[in-house]
């Protein structure tokens, strides 16, 4: 390999890399990627099926090529978008407790944390700025309506069955706010056997969490029901004082289904999160540190809560070619600051729509399908700021989609859609997106590309927010986005070894960014940039079966993230990557998780004494997060668990001005199961 290949900024240097195996790739055969699925990478209705019937599906020679996708998704290797999968196994072994943290530098995705667990949190995908991450919890968006951001400070892991990510410009999917790509979470649906399970942990900073749930069901009827605490006295978020800055978060969530007749069921969900946390005092005057702007010490504290329901039914016609999705569902943010200013913000979005599928089967025996789904769903948005002003504000939306997807001898997939969406505050948009997946014939190799469009209206906050010195803009103009990525995925070691190398590109035009006024009342006002931003780069992916008890997982992302002045953007790493090892022993009953987390240096924004020049940068270091954690079923149904974070006890900041770590920290439980073949006074399965 020459030695320019050592600089990840030339895309053909990281393909290279696969070179490094020529004697295994010539040996292998075609082989798919086991037992992943993804639900988020299309607006296709699912069918009607049950567990059973789809893992004999699953299980019947050549079905999966011919038989409607598996309820839960379908086949990665199917899938031209760039996507990753969280697994419920993969959060219960490496222990995790915030879905945040689930999602620390997977390829392309990146974290920012104003301090301790509790306090804001945001996502950003692809360099692009966390309000144009849409996240969806069983398919409802809960971005709010305020900021255009959603705050995963309130989202722990307790009921997540799975996470998926995907990247790249999605508003042809997804409508706006899928600019940088979506962040979809599904939560446990409760089919299976009836079991109960509470599990409590202790550990650093007076630390503690107590989790109970039950669920249950068979083919006609189940349902899960999930609740949560958490309460940690945390640490000094601010460099100055002693102040300790804590959080309590409590959540419950209800889940359940019902099959009224063959080829019918309904499903519902209810959920709440409640968050109560400290903050220190982040405006002006703040502490001063090194002649810049900090927060300092505050007796301020944020409750925020989100709501969420959501009620779907899904119904088979023509035997089972013809599927129809009724949905019905919305979310409410509230955040209420206690601090001079007692600011509360109330923001809602409320949807109903219809989605229909319809597959259309080849010849007898021809491997060629297609899948044809229009949809039309209603949006509404509302915001207000009681503390402020009794003005409401609402916004409502019609959207129209069309979407064709395509299978070809079990070797090309494609997809193509296409969404308008009719806005009675904006102009109309059209948006699309296409995407390709082609299993090379007689080689080990996949190749996959994606491009779309995307576009992110003004939120509330921005056009008509009352926020001290800070003034609203009703003139903005929505943000828009076109971009695309390519990559190859070759399988080696009979498929126990797979890579993945994605090259991406997009562009952001009317970018809203904020304008200081350098003089009193130093005012801060939300415009439209007038040129274009870029965003490219490189993510790589690898995962490897050593052994039947050894797993080893990889990322790596090199991402490029200018403004319209050539500027990087700010808190972007343009390195990242992770390392995870897992190991189990005893057949299963004990696990051992290694995570290594590598965050780059990036740039921040800082505030100056006197302001010469409230645009000044300033470099945060780049740090390493290292956790491990362990567990042991001592017996059916009673396991013990143990964990350590920040091992390397490293000291960082994610956002300038906010101390993000406690150090190195440690944490204990037990989890008692109740019921099913391992709960307590079971059996071991064999």
């Amino acid at each position: 390999m020459p030695s320019s290949c050592l600089d990840w900024k030339y895309p053909s240097c990281a393909l290279a890399a696969l070179c490094l195996f020529p004697s295994l790739a010539s040996a292998q055969q075609p082989i798919a990627l086991p037992g992943i699925t993804v639900q988020s990478a299309t607006i296709q209705a699912r069918p009607v099926q049950s567990p059973a019937s789809a893992a004999a599906a699953a299980l019947s020679p050549g079905a999966v090529e011919l038989t409607p996708d598996a309820v839960d998704g379908i086949p990665l290797d199917r899938v031209g978008s760039s996507v990753s999968v969280v697994t419920r196994e993969q959060l219960e072994r490496q222990q995790i407790r915030h879905a945040a943290d689930a999602l620390r530098s997977l390829p392309g995705v990146s974290v920012s944390q104003q301090g301790t667990p509790g306090n804001v949190t945001n996502i950003r995908i692809r360099g692009a700025e966390s309000k144009h991450t849409l996240v969806l919890i069983d398919g409802i968006e809960v971005n709010s309506p305020t900021d255009g951001a959603f705050d995963f400070s309130n989202v722990g892991v307790a009921d997540i069955e799975r996470i998926e990510v995907l990247r790249g410009p999605q508003s042809g999917l997804y409508g706006g706010g899928a600019i940088g790509g979506v962040i979809s979470i599904t939560t446990k649906s409760g089919r299976g056997p009836l079991t109960a399970s509470v599990k409590g942990e202790v550990g650093s900073r007076s630390t503690s969490a107590v989790t109970g749930q039950v669920s249950g069901g068979n083919d006609a009827v189940w349902g899960a029901l999930v609740v949560h605490g958490f309460n940690t006295a945390g640490y000094n978020i601010s460099f100055d004082g002693n102040e300790t800055d804590g959080s309590r978060i409590k959540s419950f969530a209800l889940r359940g289904g019902v099959r009224l007749f063959e080829g019918f069921k309904v499903e519902g969900t209810l959920r709440e999160h409640n968050n109560r946390s400290d903050y220190d005092n982040g405006n002006f005057p703040a502490g001063d540190r090194n002649g810049l702007f900090v927060i300092n010490d505050a007796p301020f504290f944020g409750d925020t809560r989100l709501r969420v329901g959501n009620l779907t039914a899904t119904w088979e016609t023509l035997n089972k070619t013809w599927i129809h999705k009724f949905q019905l569902g919305g979310a409410e943010t509230v955040r209420d600051d206690y601090d001079p200013l007692h600011r509360k913000t109330i923001a809602t979005n409320s949807k109903y729509g219809y989605t229909s599928t319809l597959r259309l089967d080849g010849p007898a025996g021809t491997p060629v399908r297609h899948f044809l789904t229009g949809l039309v769903e209603q949006r509404s948005e509302t915001f207000q700021q009681p503390t402020a002003a009794p003005t409401k504000f609402g916004t409502d939306r019609t959207s129209f989609a069309g979407e064709l997807r395509g299978e070809y001898f079990n070797s090309l997939f494609l997809s193509g859609t296409v969404r308008r969406d009719d806005n009675d505050t904006f102009d109309d948009f059209t948006t699309w997106h296409a995407a390709a997946s082609l299993k090379v014939p007689g080689s080990i190799f996949r190749l996959h590309a994606s491009i779309g469009t995307g576009v992110k209206y003004p939120n509330f906050g921005d056009l008509f927010g009352i926020f001290g010195a800070f003034q609203a803009n009703p003139n903005l103009q929505p943000e828009q986005s076109k971009g695309y990525d390519f990559g190859l995925e070759t399988s080696l070691v009979d498929g126990k070894l797979v890579i993945d190398v994605t090259r991406f590109n997009a562009n952001l035009t009317n970018e809203i960014t904020t304008s200081f006024a350098p003089v009193p009342p130093f005012t801060a006002t939300p415009i439209n940039r007038p040129g274009e931003s870029t965003r490219a780069g490189i993510e790589i992916a690898a995962r490897y079966q050593v052994t039947k008890q050894l797993a080893v997982g990889g990322a790596y992302t090199f991402l490029d993230a200018r403004d319209d002045l050539d500027r990087e953007e700010i808190r972007r790493p343009r390195n990242a990557g992770r390392i995870d090892l897992a190991y189990g022993f005893l057949g299963g009953r004990g696990t051992i998780d290694v995570a290594a987390i590598y965050n780059g240096r990036m740039q921040d924004i800082v505030f100056p004494l006197g302001f010469p020049d409230p645009r000044d940068r300033i470099t945060l270091d780049d740090y390493w997060l290292v956790n491990v954690s362990a567990s042991y079923k001592v017996l059916p149904g009673v396991e013990l668990f143990g964990r350590m974070q920040n091992v390397l006890d490293q000291h960082y900041q994610e956002v300038f001005g906010y101390n993000a770590t406690a150090g190195a920290t440690a944490f204990a439980g037990v989890k008692l199961t109740f019921g099913g073949p391992e709960g307590v006074g079971g059996r071991w399965a064999k």
